[in-house]
C-alpha cells in the first residue's frame, strides 16, 4: 500500500493466487477495498484479475481489468456490507450486462452505467474487460446530481457530439491519473471528473440542447489543448474543429472566462516551459529544446512570451533557480 498526504493507494490482483483460492480472494479484497460482492468466471483459467483502488478526498477511483466474470451483490451481501454510494462505471474494454431493480441493462464499450450500491444488482462481463469506477457518496450525489436511482440504473449511451466528447474526456482524464497519480492535482481531478459526469448525466436526461453545453464545452476543449500542448499546429481553429463548433462559439466561452483562447494556450505553455526551465534536472535540455517541445516555432517568440509572463528572460531565469544554461 502507498500513501500520500491527499490520497491512498492499493492494489489487488490474481496472478500470484492459486486457481483455486482466486474467487475467494477477489471477494475478500472488494470487501475491503470496494464493496461488498460475490465473483464467478466460467473461465478454463480461472479468474485473471487486477485492480487499482485510490481514495481521494470527496471520492473513490478503481481502475479494474480482467477476463470474462460476473459479480453479485445480493439482498445478504447488501445487508453483510452495506455501501452507502453511487457508483458510476465506465466501460472502457469489453461489453457488459447489469440487472437491477428486475431491469437488464447492456452496456458497451465507451459507455457508463450509473447505480446505486444500496440495491443488489448482477453485473456480468462477456469478454476481457476494463472498467473505471467512480465511487461517490450517496448524499453527496443526490446534492450535486439530483437524480433518483431507485428504480435503477442510468445509462450514459455514447452520443455524437456533445456527449460522445464528454465520455472521451473523462476517459482519457482518468487513463492519465492512474498512469501517474504522483504528479496529479487530486483536488482538480476531483472537481474535473464530478463536473464531466455531471455534464454528461444532464445531457443524457435532458438532451444535448439543454445540457450544459457550454461548461461541457469548455471543460473538453481545456482537455484537448492539455493532450496537444506541445503540437506546434495547436491553434483556436484547430480546438473548435476538435470540437465541432465554431471558432466564434469557441470564443465565446473562453470570453466568459476573461480569457481568449489562444491567450490561454500561450498561457498554458509558458508555465510548462517555465517549469521545465527551473528543472535542474532538465539542465542539459537547451532553452531551444524546451520551446520546442512546448509548441514554440521561434526561440526569439519563446523568449518574449516568457520575458512578458516572468519578467525575465530565459536564461535569466535558470540563472535565478541555479540552473547551468544548457
Amino acid at each position: 500500500m502507498t500513501t500520500s498526504t491527499v490520497f491512498s493507494c492499493t492494489q489487488g490482483s490474481t496472478a500470484n493466487i492459486p486457481v483455486g483460492q482466486r474467487l475467494e480472494y477477489w471477494d475478500a479484497y472488494n470487501a475491503a477495498a470496494l464493496v461488498g460482492l460475490r465473483c464467478s468466471s466460467l473461465s478454463p483459467h480461472g479468474l485473471q484479475a487486477t485492480t487499482t483502488n485510490i481514495v481521494l478526498k470527496d471520492l473513490c477511483l478503481a481502475d479494474i481489468m480482467g477476463n470474462d466474470h460476473v459479480i453479485e451483490r445480493s439482498p445478504e451481501l447488501v445487508r453483510q456490507y452495506p455501501k452507502d454510494s453511487v457508483f458510476a462505471c465506465q466501460i472502457v474494454r469489453g461489453s457488459a450486462y447489469f440487472i437491477q431493480n428486475e431491469r437488464c441493462t447492456l452496456v458497451d464499450a465507451g459507455e457508463t452505467i450509473v447505480y446505486d450500491t444500496r440495491l443488489p444488482y448482477l453485473f456480468g462481463f462477456l469478454s476481457e474487460m476494463r472498467q473505471f469506477l467512480i465511487d461517490i457518496p450517496v448524499t453527496a450525489f443526490t446534492e450535486r446530481f439530483r437524480i433518483d436511482l431507485s428504480r435503477g440504473p442510468l445509462k450514459l449511451t455514447r452520443h455524437i457530439g456533445t456527449g460522445a466528447m464528454l465520455g472521451r474526456t473523462l476517459n482519457s482524464t482518468l487513463d492519465a491519473f492512474f498512469k501517474d497519480p504522483v504528479k496529479a492535482d487530486p483536488g482538480l481531478l476531483v472537481e474535473h471528473a464530478g463536473a464531466l459526469l455531471e455534464a454528461m448525466i444532464d445531457c443524457e436526461i435532458h438532451g444535448e440542447r439543454h445540457s450544459r453545453s457550454s461548461m461541457s464545452y469548455l471543460l473538453t476543449a481545456r482537455q484537448y489543448i492539455a493532450h496537444h500542448l506541445g503540437e506546434p499546429e495547436l491553434t483556436s481553429q484547430s480546438v473548435a474543429d476538435a470540437l465541432g463548433i465554431s471558432l466564434r462559439h469557441l470564443n465565446r466561452m473562453f470570453a466568459a472566462e476573461d480569457e481568449s483562447v489562444s491567450a490561454y494556450i500561450w498561457s498554458k505553455r509558458a508555465s510548462h516551459a517555465h517549469t521545465d526551465l527551473v528543472n535542474p534536472m532538465l539542465a542539459r535540455t537547451s532553452v531551444g529544446e524546451i520551446a520546442f517541445r512546448w509548441g514554440f516555432s521561434s526561440q526569439a517568440h519563446f523568449s518574449r512570451v516568457i520575458r512578458d509572463r516572468f519578467g525575465a528572460s530565459p536564461n535569466a531565469l535558470r540563472k535565478m533557480a541555479g540552473v547551468p544554461c544548457g
